[in-house]
């Protein structure tokens, strides 16, 4: 389970409560902007970008300029080695018709053209030249080229010319420079995502939108990563506002690193969020079904501006809720675990206007029904329901919760597991959350897989039989309920897995749940060597080769189903010989939902320990690699011989 965006929120309070500077009361106000940007960011292209490219990019972006997308973004790369009498120059090959012919071909078309500098000495990425000393000649000279986006990012600072300052005091001096150069007709992205000049408590006061990511890193197309910049946006509520907005980085739809529950998920968040909705991916290649969704796209663009804010989370369950100028409320349901799952929440929570009754429609689907007050559905792993919630519905059936095998114990994240040619219960359930008294009667089916077996057991149950011999992977049932007002549709995971036989066995000759690794893949019988699957080199500590076991990196987390019919786990512990003398792991057994032995910190100075733990009678089983508390560049961690034993 992650932490809690709240949690994070109390973790952080003393940083959020650092009084203003004066340097913040003394700059102007950003200029008029009516929403979020919405464009096309040139960043995966590298410093391969050209004219011919970002020209390419534009001719893609007709379709979505109708949804909102006008700026053109190129991210470096730009920008010709050395200025010319001073003056910043258009790279001679990349763009040799210079940077005014591109904005105004783009102006021809609709578009907006947008450009990064750096606050520095040096660009980021290309060999340009920063902006730094020369701010109010690069912002006229913007000007008169025609940009009209400004990425200002904080690469190549000269620390050194300001003793005694912090990374804060730096950025206050330079940043207010560059927005006063560009003027009040130019978006000022202000990009310093270096945490330490916490550009959230006064980048408000001069720029179009402020990045809040806390280290230096772009967002990469992973799931995880997604998620944890979100937690970090999240806390930013309290500073974000019309014409100002928190900037939780690009977005990926579209490149092919998660699912598409996850890519909606980012969207869904981003819009909740009032944040800037600028395309990573080819814009030709980002799914229109995703980023062009015109009813998600008005939450994000709502001429309020609000953005929204947590009223419900426990850690793996959040509600959003963001006030829209007509009164309405977008209310977002986000399942951050692995499994599907029912979120709901009181309408008390919600801050609804007071109405009788409510009109709630679903954004992505657009079913419209109606409630008095709450809300629920069941939420796909890794992904989220959005509303827009409003006095109303009178005439509209009742909301209308439709489960397929529901967790039996909240916050349990994984699939359900079926052992083939074992039956197990598989139930289905209609609530009628709206309770406006319109909901009737459900008659409901089960669809399973080819080849799987659903034996009637009740009005809403089955027991559901996998082949025998099937092999561990993950299917999908789905289930259908008929009302009298509409059909109602659910779907489930099922992950088909093997218990370990009886006797002893050796745990890397059995599959895996789900497994992760710092570094590399886990891998099975040799150390983890490279990013590559099978990349590494035998098993050795201290000079003893193991011929079999586990090789991770710290932290790794291995999960095996186990069906309650094992009794031990064993294995040797220790820092694989290929990390020297460093690195500091400490080896745990999890069973279920508790650790049931662990190995203490280690370090690669010390031999082999054995552990040894009492697994019995647990379901899942989990081995993990736990950092000793330093950084985690040697943390090669073996778990060298490692058996199961089971009945």
């Amino acid at each position: 389970m992650r932490t809690s965006a709240a949690a994070l929120a109390a973790a952080l309070l003393g940083v959020l409560a650092l009084p203003l500077s004066g340097a913040q009361a003394r700059t102007a106000a950003p200029p008029a902007v009516e929403a979020p940007p919405m464009g096309w960011n040139s960043r995966t292209l590298g410093c391969s970008v050209s004219e011919t490219s970002v020209r390419q990019a534009a001719d893609a972006m007709a379709g979505l300029s109708q949804a909102g997308y006008r700026y053109v973004i190129i991210d470096d790369c730009w920008l010709a080695p050395q200025r010319t009498s001073g003056a910043l120059a258009a790279h001679p090959t990349r763009f040799p018709s210079g940077i005014k012919a591109l904005a105004d071909h783009l102006h021809g078309r609709g578009l907006k053209l947008g450009l990064a500098l750096s606050a520095g000495t040096k660009a980021c990425a290309g060999g340009g030249p920063g902006s730094y000393g020369n701010e109010a000649a690069d912002g006229a000279l913007l000007a008169t080229w025609g940009v009209d986006y400004l990425k200002y990012d904080w690469c190549n600072i000269p620390t050194a010319d300001f003793p005694g300052k912090t990374s804060r005091d730096i950025a206050e001096t330079l940043y207010p420079r560059m927005r006063q150069a560009i003027g009040d007709s130019m978006v000022f992205a202000m990009n310093n995502e270096d945490g330490n000049s916490v550009p959230w408590l006064w980048g408000g006061q001069l720029a179009t939108t402020w990045r809040t990511n806390v280290v230096n890193r772009p967002i990469a197309d992973s799931y995880s990563t997604m998620l944890g910049i979100w937690e970090t946006n999240s806390l930013r509520a309290d500073h974000a506002r019309a014409g100002s907005w928190a900037d939780p980085d690009l977005i990926q739809a579209g490149r092919g690193g998660m699912t598409e529950a996850e890519y909606r998920s980012q969207f869904t968040l981003w819009a909740v969020g009032a944040a800037p909705l600028i395309l990573q991916a080819d814009p030709g290649k980002a799914p229109a079904s995703i980023v062009a969704n015109p009813k998600v796209i008005a939450v994000d663009q709502d001429r309020l501006g609000a953005m929204g804010r947590l009223v419900q989370s426990d850690g793996w369950y959040h509600v959003i809720s963001k006030p829209l100028e007509n009164g309405d409320r977008a209310i977002v349901l986000f399942n951050e675990s692995d499994r599907q799952a029912t979120i709901s929440v009181k309408g008390s929570r919600l801050k609804l206007p007071a109405a009788p009754r409510y009109r709630v429609e679903d954004l992505w689907t657009g079913a419209v029904s109606s409630t008095t007050g709450d809300l629920a559905a069941s939420v796909p792993a890794h992904g989220s329901v959005m509303y827009r919630v409003g006095p109303g519905g009178q005439k509209d059936p009742s909301l209308a919760l439709f489960e397929l095998d529901p967790a039996a114990v909240l916050g349990d994240d994984r699939p359900s597991v079926f052992e083939p040619g074992l039956e197990r219960e598989v139930v289905a359930r209609v609530v009628d959350v709206g309770r406006t008294g319109r909901l009737g009667e459900a008659r409901v089916t089960l669809a399973v897989p080819e080849g799987w077996q659903a034996r009637r057991t009740g009005e809403a149950s089955w027991a559901v039989t996998a082949p025998a011999g099937a092999q561990q992977a993950e299917h999908t049932l789905t289930a259908t309920a008929v009302l009298a007002t509409r059909t109602l549709e659910a779907a489930s995971v099922a992950t088909v897995a093997h218990a370990p036989g009886p006797g002893r066995s050796y745990l890397s000759d059995l599959p895996w749940l789900r497994s992760t690794s710092h570094w590399g893949p886990v891998e099975r019988d040799q150390n983890v060597g490279g990013q590559g699957q099978g990349d590494g080199t035998p098993l050795t500590i201290e000079g003893v080769v193991h011929a079999k076991g586990l090789g991770t990196h710290a932290r790794a987390d291995i999960e095996f189903y186990t069906a309650g019919r094992c009794t031990t786990v064993e294995f040797q512990a220790g820092i694989d010989d290929s990390a020297g003398a460093a690195g500091s792991v400490d080896f745990e057994v999890w069973a279920d939902g508790g650790r049931v032995a662990h190995s203490g910190v280690l370090t690669g100075a010390q031999p082999a320990k054995k552990v040894t733990a009492s697994v019995e009678g647990a379901t899942f089983v989990r081995l993990v690699a736990a950092n000793g508390g330093d950084n985690v560049f040697s943390d090669h961690a073996d778990f060298a011989d490692a058996t199961i034993t089971c009945t």
